[in-house]
């Protein structure tokens, strides 16, 4: 197990967040995580349906499944993710 830096993008928001997870963490979870962290820090309810919420990979161009582990996916630290 790993820790990984994430810097995550919000385009609905116009904002940028940073994260740490571990690469043994599926993208829902850490989804769900950077959402329940992201409304604390906003104040606000920013996704109002997490299950709706979709994880992009910029670096890899591409959605992220909810159950694929980070390290596995090859997901890296430093990379870049949004959450849509």
């Amino acid at each position: 197990m790993s820790r990984i830096l994430l810097e995550a993008k919000v385009p609905g928001i116009a904002k940028t967040y940073e994260f740490s997870a571990d690469s043994v963490m599926t993208v829902g979870t850490v989804k769900r995580a950077m959402i329940e962290q992201i409304s604390a820090v906003e104040n606000m309810t920013v996704f109002p349906d997490v299950n709706k919420v979709l994880v992009c990979s910029i670096d890899m161009e591409g959605l992220l499944q909810d159950n694929e582990t980070l390290g596995n996916i090859g997901v890296k630290s430093g990379g870049k993710i949004m959450l849509i």
